[in-house]
């Protein structure tokens, strides 16, 4: 469902009276209030679990000699961009055709510091083996400082969205939109004191909640014995 479809299915689900609506442009008083729900539940999805498949995206960009620090404006993701997926990323000699990649392994930026910020690793260069999340920035560190050009290649999660168009739709399976209208629904039975009304729509979201949650979170791997 679009944007549009989402706003009528609520206002049914609701038991608005009234014609449907036919655009989100220059909406007003009730209807103006329908798309806010729309897009606050469309937020709230996005943002109960910081790893959702659907909102992960892939970048690569190529790493320049003697820079080791990067910025999401810097490798071309600029204001889409949440978190890095810290376990995607792998390097590789620009004109290798990926012939070299190698996986570079995440390291903890405390850790980071103490190995390749400190002493004679701040200024040697070679090629990088490990990635971490510099804070408070969150831009993108690479172990050690690159020699040459490397290509990078990863994924990173992007930030939530609302809608803004008529036919925009959230970026996610389609067997799981209506979930952005149960939690309309509680939206309006907030506003309404609608008790039954919250009721249903509470009931439905975290149905579809715990089966998006199954569909759309990593699968947890168990890890070797201890002994």
């Amino acid at each position: 469902m679009n944007c549009l479809q989402l706003i009528n299915r609520a206002r049914q689900e609701c038991g608005v009276t009234g014609p449907a609506l036919t655009t989100i442009t220059g909406l007003t008083g009730e209807s103006l209030r329908f798309l806010n729900w729309i897009n606050a539940a469309w937020i709230d999805v996005q943002t109960a679990h910081e790893d959702w498949q659907f909102m992960r995206q892939p970048l690569q960009f190529n790493a320049v000699g003697s820079q080791w620090q990067y910025t999401p404006t810097e490798v071309g993701i600029g204001s889409t961009f949440a978190n890095w997926k810290r376990d995607s990323f792998r390097a590789s000699s620009v004109g290798a055709n990926y012939g070299d990649e190698q996986l570079l392994n995440f390291m903890e930026w405390n850790t980071f510091r103490n190995l390749y910020q400190y002493a004679n690793m701040r200024n040697t260069t070679t090629r990088p083996v490990v990635v971490t999340i510099v804070p408070p920035s969150k831009n993108l560190g690479l172990g050690a400082i690159p020699n040459q050009s490397y290509v990078i290649v990863g994924e990173y999660y992007r930030k939530p969205t609302e809608f803004t168009t008529t036919t925009q739709e959230p970026d996610l399976p389609d067997r799981f939109h209506p979930m952005i209208v149960y939690r309309a629904m509680m939206f309006y039975a907030g506003y309404e004191a609608a008790t039954e009304v919250y009721q249903r729509g509470e009931m439905e979201f975290k149905r579809l909640m715990n089966r998006l949650e199954i569909d759309q979170l990593p699968d947890l791997i168990s890890g070797p014995p201890l002994a």
